[in-house]
């Protein structure tokens, strides 16, 4: 059945459509604001002989020269912002582990001052990191019936243990020792997957000493993942870590895909770019996507080629295939259900991952998938693959939808890449929630979009900045109302005033994804999470 699956796929429409901006010229961008000239002509456009033929003599048009132009001015600043964002983190580690500027001054005294170099220490944490520095999950309301009307479905973890306790009999008054449990604790799914989305973008020992110590899970693994494409010989540039409720006979594994960096402009270059591979039933997917996840060949004529189902020989311990590694990594727990979660550009990793599962036809791992929650996710393929993704991959997690994706306010990143018809059909399936106002939120039906799709309508103008303003505002103010938990610091309103200048990027924070899930008036899932 899977070799007739991939053969079928091989023999579906196919195409491709690669930009190259390294090779475009200033010529050639203000030559795409000219309707004459077809796209496919450019020497920085690869086309696939279905794709040139298709798109004939279709212009380039603002859309792409806009993305070409914003990738030319991230590659200008690659290594500035690089050093910067070095610079930032060191700054505010060295702050916050000396306490404070008063603390440096009596640190120095004592001779016991903490100088961060170790961007892999436990304590040390990214500029997210800094912005949130929140670990612990918040549990949700113990029911006696988590199936009720509302569906809600109950996952039981192992964050309940077991203490040696002296137990009295009344009767004699002898004491027998017994072993007593631990207050039992209940999370919601999408309190794990938006804090594990969260954490994803710190380094191996904070994320283990979180998921170990904190959260009373189990640490599987950090993973740091080989990109081919990347420079001349191939770099590592996607991590995951993944996690289980317990160390042996895991009930269930979240797999966490880390997100686009503040300051990788390598990474938002990827957001934004509009190359896709057609990948036969999977429909046209963002190529820079798949080869964070592996891509092997950019063949548009052969699927089992480009993404095939067995590893690559290179794949080895020194050079991890993202796809390839993680499936093993599931398949080693063959009794866990399966969530699989990621922020922004991990949101993507997310939403592409079951649906190569799929495509490989691996039943075994897609039958046990309980829910693939992304926040902040940018569009990764056309219609086709929201319908691919529709009919094989939400039936094995026996929904409609395994999702869902959801979208704070004027976040960037989710209305990216630009939908450029015909030239790239870039479209966002399955259902989302969104998030407005003080997390007001509201379910968008499979297939529909946020407001200012494309977010350069002047419609929204006003309204974008507007609500920049009001988010600076609850930034400084929400703890009054919600509690201390909410309070913010110095880095996070700073951050909030970047929507200021340019509206959307500071929505993009992982801060206001965790507060939706945990302040909203909308579920996100209806599933929770219950202690053992």
């Amino acid at each position: 059945m899977e070799d007739n699956q991939l053969d079928g796929a091989r023999n579906m429409g196919a195409g491709k459509l690669i930009i190259r901006p390294e090779k475009a010229r200033l010529i050639d961008v203000l030559s795409l604001l000219l309707p004459r000239r077809p796209i496919t002509s450019y020497a920085f456009v690869e086309a696939g002989d279905h794709t040139a033929a298709e798109l004939g003599s279709t212009p380039g048009d603002w859309a792409v020269a806009l993305t070409v132009a914003i990738q030319k001015i991230l590659a200008a600043i690659y290594w500035p912002a690089r050093w910067l964002g070095i610079a930032v983190e060191f700054l505010l580690n060295f702050v916050a582990l000396n306490s404070g500027i008063l603390g440096i001054i009596w640190n120095i005294f004592r001779c016991k001052l903490v100088i961060p170099l170790d961007r892999e220490a436990a304590d040390f944490r990214t500029i997210i990191g800094m912005i949130d520095g929140r670990t612990e999950l918040k549990p949700a309301p113990v029911s006696p019936n988590c199936c009720d009307e509302q569906g809600l479905l109950e996952v039981r973890i192992s964050s309940c243990m077991a203490t040696e306790e002296c137990i009295v009999d009344v009767e004699n008054g002898e004491c027998h020792s017994a072993k007593v449990p631990l207050i039992k604790e209940q999370y919601s799914i999408a309190e794990v997957t938006v804090m594990a989305a969260k954490i994803a973008y710190e380094n191996e020992a904070y994320i283990k000493n979180v998921v170990n110590n904190i959260w009373k899970f189990h640490f599987v693994g950090f993973y740091s993942f080989w990109n081919k494409f990347i420079g001349k010989g191939g770099a590592y540039t996607t991590q995951a870590f993944v996690m289980t409720e317990r160390a042996s006979d895991a009930r269930f594994v979240v797999v966490s895909f880390r997100g686009t960096e503040p300051f990788d402009m390598q990474d938002w270059s990827t957001d934004v770019n509009l190359s896709w591979l057609g990948l036969g039933a999977m429909g046209h997917v963002h190529v820079g996507f798949l080869k964070a996840l592996g891509l092997q060949e950019e063949d548009d004529k052969d699927a089992g080629r480009a993404f095939p189902r067995d590893a690559p020989k290179s794949a080895g311990k020194q050079q991890p295939v993202a796809y390839y590694k993680l499936r093993d990594v599931l398949r080693a727990h063959p009794n866990a259900r399966v969530i699989v979660t990621g922020h922004s550009l991990g949101g993507a990793l997310a939403a592409i991952f079951p649906a190569l599962l799929a495509f490989h036809g691996e039943c075994d791992i897609l039958g046990r998938l309980l829910a693939v929650h992304t926040y902040g996710q940018p569009r990764v393929g056309d219609d086709a693959f929201a319908e691919f993704c529709r009919k094989k991959v939400a039936p094995a997690a026996g929904a409609a939808d395994p999702g869902p994706r959801v979208v704070y306010r004027y976040d960037l990143v989710p209305r990216v890449p630009f939908d450029a018809p015909p030239i790239a059909r870039f479209r966002h399936g399955g259902e989302c929630v969104y998030y407005d106002g003080w997390y007001a939120g509201r379910v968008i039906d499979d297939g529909g979009d946020v407001p200012d799709r494309n977010y350069f309508n002047p419609k929204y103008l006003a309204s974008k900045y507007g609500n920049a303003v009001g988010d600076l505002v609850k930034g400084a103010f929400l703890w009054l109302k919600e509690g201390r938990g909410y309070r913010e610091g110095l880095v996070s309103l700073l951050y909030r005033a970047l929507g200021l200048i340019v509206p959307g990027v500071a929505s993009h924070s992982p801060r206001d994804y965790v507060n939706a899930v945990r302040l909203g008036r909308v579920a996100v899932a209806a599933a929770k999470v219950a202690g053992d």
